[in-house]
């Protein structure tokens, strides 16, 4: 069965399969380091996964797909489409996990995450885009719609902000803690 752009509904439908199934987590925990809430997070993913498959684009791949869904969370945080709002209207329908976290940076968890709760949203994002992603700042500048001398001044502001507020976690255990988190989906 075809759809629109010649694609047959089975390609799509197994590249979102795929994409909710094996890397849905991973997607909220980079949402979550953006937003430092989980429902956020959560509503961040749904609607960019939503928006990237039902416009006609070609998706034929997860890996394009994920990345896709990426900039749209990025892109969707940064613009501050009221996910705020959004979140307090779903709160009733998500259940709050009360399980500590099983790894070495367990103590750390909430002080990153108050961390980067506490930093603006751009500085939150290269913040992000540069340690988590790893990309470059040429690539998180072009991911972000802004000049490699904002990057700069914007990962240098929050990094400065981060050693001031975490101390001893300031450095690369901040960056691991961050990184961990991520991994982890930001579920407490």
């Amino acid at each position: 069965m075809a759809a629109a752009g010649g694609r047959t509904m089975g390609a799509w439908h197994g590249v979102l399969d795929t994409l909710v199934r094996e890397r849905r987590s991973r997607l909220v925990g980079y949402a979550y380091l953006l937003s430092g809430d989980r429902p956020t997070a959560e509503d961040l993913v749904h609607d960019a996964i939503i928006r990237a498959f039902t416009r006609a684009r070609r998706l034929d791949h997860v890996n394009e797909a994920e990345a896709y869904v990426r900039r749209a969370i990025l892109t969707q945080f940064l613009n501050g489409r009221s996910r705020q709002a959004v979140a307090r209207a779903k709160q009733h329908l998500l259940i709050e996990r009360d399980v500590a976290p099983a790894d070495e940076h367990a103590g750390e968890h909430d002080a990153v995450v108050l961390a980067l709760r506490e930093l603006p949203a751009r500085q939150r994002a290269c913040v992000v885009l540069r340690h988590v992603e790893d990309l470059s700042t040429s690539e998180t500048a072009e991911r972000m719609g802004v000049s490699e001398g904002a990057v700069k001044r914007y990962l240098h502001d929050a990094l400065e902000r981060l050693r001031q507020t975490l101390g001893d976690l300031g450095g690369e255990q901040a960056h691991e803690s961050v990184a961990v988190e991520a991994r982890r989906g930001g579920a407490r």
